[in-house]
This record gives structure tokens, sequence and C-alpha cells, in this order.
């Protein structure tokens, strides 16, 4: 089949962007990718054609695509799909269940309603603007009958984080989907109990371990002030609140009195340095926490490897499967993560599960565990290597992927390569 993936692609900092190129390496061959994006620039070492998006129509004009696929999260660069997936029809891979935050960007931070924050003296602007925020209220009306009121309200007189969380406005994004993909047993009965007419597929994702070059890691304890015998605990990916930094910091510092040379690594983009910088001073472990920030990929795998335990807690949650996480275990780390239903189809031998219900105490406990147990810890994490080498293979992605671009084949016309 000829395919346009539609997604950031590297370097747009996002995690998708990798996967996406995963994804679609793994599905050359059989199938003829063209790759379509909305940033000013994208890596050169892609290895798949890339286009801007606005060349889509153009570009499928001249010769049809057999499925266009679309790769949506909930972060600001997914954003620019919403317009395309109204205009041109497709699958659609669902990264996050809760897309609210990314469908109401559409409308409270529309054109017109940064122009009205910027003059809100100007009666035009207003009026422009409050067409925006109805748009919005009747998007929400549309999929909860009678609530589009009060979500309105909440919106624009709260400060709270969790009202997206408990209604995930992810139906807008398939209102013209042929087929939905997601990575998680929980996502796919949401989407189902949606959706009933849409076929929903469960996918893999292709996740492999990192090979670490020689004198890597050695080079990344001196970079990071690492003394030898030092135990470290870990947490990799985007620095967010979600990410629970703060029960993690807490837990780090009670786990202190048993182990007082324990660090802590925080290696990914930060999204708010003030609010880390007050966390850590807050918590008392800001001498002994290393900020890494960003790293580079050839420094990932051997970052992770420093790590006596990596911590992956998420609350609230967009029911994402993360990668982040699966590329830690399979690295063949001891795994400590949240005890949620999205998170059900690890087994529970291959992770240590923290209950949400006493997250610090419970995860204090697991990093104790981790630490005064090395070879325990370290079987867990061989035998969370062998499940996403098994559960997240090339040949598994490949698959799965398959039965979503399946019920497509019978309506098309492949494309001889």
């Amino acid at each position: 089949m000829r395919l346009a993936f539609v997604s950031p692609l590297p370097p747009a900092p996002s995690g998708i962007a990798d996967y996406t190129m995963d994804v679609a390496r793994a599905l050359q061959g059989p199938h003829r990718i063209d790759l379509f994006h909305d940033q000013a620039e994208v890596s050169e070492s892609l290895g798949l054609p890339s286009f801007p998006i606005a060349e889509l129509p153009a570009r499928a004009g001249a010769e049809p695509y057999d499925a266009v696929v679309y790769q949506m999260g909930n972060a600001p660069v997914h954003d620019f799909m919403y317009a395309w997936m109204e205009r041109v029809s497709g699958l659609v891979v669902l990264h996050d269940l809760v897309l609210h935050h990314s469908f109401a960007r559409r409308f409270l931070e529309s054109p017109e309603a940064r122009a009205y924050a910027r003059d809100p003296a100007n009666r035009e602007k207003q009026v422009e603007a409050e067409k925006a925020h109805r748009s919005f209220e009747a998007a929400i009306e549309a999929v909860y009958p009678g609530q589009a009121a009060r979500l309105r309200d909440a919106h624009f007189n709260t400060t709270g984080d969790l009202l997206p969380y408990v209604f995930p406005l992810f139906e807008p994004a398939l209102v013209r989907a042929r087929g939905v993909g997601a990575h998680n047993a929980f996502m796919v009965q949401a989407i189902q109990a949606a959706r009933p007419d849409l076929t929903c597929v469960q996918l893999a994702m292709p996740v492999r371990p990192m090979a670490v070059r020689a004198g890597e890691s050695a080079a990344l304890r001196a970079r990071f002030g690492l003394r030898d015998g030092e135990p470290v605990v870990g947490c990799f990916g985007l620095v967010t609140r979600e990410k629970r930094i703060e029960t993690v910091a807490r837990a780090v510092a009670r786990v202190s009195e048993l182990h007082p040379n324990v660090r802590l690594l925080l290696a990914g983009q930060v999204s708010d340095p003030s609010w880390l910088e007050s966390l850590l001073d807050r918590t008392s472990v800001s001498k002994r926490t290393i900020v890494a920030g960003r790293i580079e990929a050839g420094a990932f795998a051997a970052a992770m490897g420093l790590a006596d335990a990596v911590v992956h807690l998420r609350y609230p949650t967009a029911r994402e499967t993360s990668a982040a996480l699966l590329r830690v275990m399979a690295q063949g780390r001891p795994a400590i993560i949240s005890d949620i239903a999205n998170q059900s189809e690890i087994p529970d031998d291959v992770a240590r599960r923290v209950d949400p219900i006493d997250e610090e105490g419970d995860l204090a406990r697991a990093i104790e565990w981790a630490l005064s147990n090395p070879e325990a810890a370290s079987k867990m994490g061989e035998r969370a290597r062998r499940f996403v080498e098994t559960a997240h293979s090339e040949a598994r992605t490949r698959e799965s992927y398959e039965a979503l671009l399946k019920p497509l084949a019978d309506h098309y016309s492949p494309v001889s390569p």
C-alpha cells in the first residue's frame, strides 16, 4: 500500500516523532510511505521522503494514497492535525486518550482569542473571540450533552488541572476516522465504547534496546559528578508535574536516611525550570539531584544504565502507553510504576507497582527494596527486557499495524512499488 504518515518528525521534541520513524521503518518493504509534517525543518537523516503538510492534497491527487495515518497526541506539536483530519479522512493512531487540552487550544488559544487578550478594550476583537469560545462550547455539547456551560465556566473561572482528564474529548479527532489504533487495552475499550462503528486495533510499539558505546557510561558518570558506589534513582523523559516529581523527590529524601549517598537523576526536558528548582529546594534534595535536561539520543541509553532504579509514575494520566517507560524496560533497568489501569498489560513480575493511595510511602519502600536488593532488582529488569522484546518487537508492530490497515485493502488498489 501507498501510505501517508502525518506526524511531528525529528528533531521535534516529541517521543511520537521518534515513534513515527520507528513504525515507518518497520512497515517499509510491503508499503511505500511518505511523511508529512508542519515544522520549519526536519532531520536530513530520516531515510524516507518528507513533505510539508500543505503538499498532501497535491501529492495525493498526483498518485492517490491507500491510507493517510495520523499519529495523534495531546501536545501542541499535534494541533495542526485537526484541520487535516476533518478535511482528509484516514486512520487515527491515538497516543493519548485525553485530547481535551489540544482540542481546547483550537478555540481558547485561537488567533481571535489571542488578539482579544492583547487588546481587551477592543469590542470587535471581543466579539470574534466570543465566537471561538461558543464554537468550543458547541463542540463540548456535541460530545457531552448538557455539560457544555459547566465545562466552559470551569475553564474560564478555575485553575484546576484535573477537569480535562475527566472529560477526555477524544471524539472530535475521530469524526472522519476510517479506523483507530491505540497502544493499550484500556484505551481500546474506551474508544470502542464511544465509537462501536469503528475498527479499533491495539498496536505494539517498536522498542529495541539501545547500544551503549564503550566508555560512555563512565564518561556520563564523570559529567554528572557521580562517585563510584553512589546509588542512583532515575526519571527519564519530559519532566512535568504529571510525572509526580515531587513525590519522587520526597521519597528519595526518605530513602536517604538509609542510603545517605543516594542521588536523583532527572534526564529529560524540564517543562518549568523555576517550578522544579523550588520543588527540589522545598524537599531538601537539591544537592543530591542531577538535572541533566534533554540528553542526546546516543547517550540516553548510557544514562539509563547509571540508574539502580527507574521511577516512572503518572497522575493524572492521559491513559497513554509510555514509550519512555518501555525504553527503560528494554534496557533491562528495574522500573517502578504507578498501579493504574492503562498499564495493566505490564506483568506484575517485570516492574514494581506503586499504590496511588499511598504513593509516597509505597514509592519509598520500592526504591529502598531496589537499592537493598540489587540482585533481585536486576533479575526484575531482565524480565522486563524480555517482556518488551516479545510484546513490542518490530515484528509485533508490523503485525498489529497490518491488522489496522487490512480493512482498507479491499477498498483500494495497491500501488506497485
